[in-house]
């Protein structure tokens, strides 16, 4: 019996699928910050306090929600995920290339690794019809009542590789 074979397309997410860094889209408008604020204090706190960038900004986004009183959950981020602007031709691809493949006798599977937060990325249209196989992103902690507590997961720009050997 012959396998049919698989061919993994991996991408990142901010300024590669969509147009700029997800958090742009709503949740730092929702703060009453510009982006450039936000990226600036978020920049600024991680270097201070010698913090992980990841780290820094997921942290700069659980504390700028509780100051301006703002629910900080899982379904609140992955409404924000609707807003997000994909770059032209994102929409079709997935399809477009998923027939591609199958025409041509293989299997094409879609992975995210970003340092982007999942929650944001489920919301999109693309990851809301499937076109993902498996995201690997940044993503919280979440209590009983689905407010985000703590990070669960930080992906930055060195442990990304670890994700192709996962998907390997």
């Amino acid at each position: 019996m012959e396998k049919t074979p698989i061919v993994a397309f991996l991408y990142d997410f901010d300024k590669t699928l969509c147009t700029t860094d997800m958090q742009d889209y709503a949740f730092i408008p929702s703060l009453g910050m510009t982006p450039a604020e936000f990226w600036a204090e978020a920049n600024d706190f991680g270097r201070a306090n010698r913090i992980d960038g990841i780290l820094a900004y997921m942290y700069t986004m659980l504390r700028e929600a509780r100051k301006k009183n703002l629910p900080f959950t899982r379904a609140d981020l992955v409404e924000k995920g609707h807003s997000i602007v994909l770059f032209p031709g994102v929409q079709e691809w997935f399809a477009r290339i998923n027939a591609f493949g199958e025409r041509q006798g293989v299997r094409v599977e879609h992975y995210i690794i970003s340092s982007g937060l999942k929650e944001m990325i489920e919301g999109t249209s693309v990851a809301k019809n499937g076109a993902f196989k498996k995201i690997y992103a940044s993503s919280f902690y979440y209590d009983d009542y689905g407010v985000a507590k703590w990070p669960a997961q930080v992906v930055n720009y060195t442990n990304k590789t670890q994700f192709l050997f996962r998907i390997e």
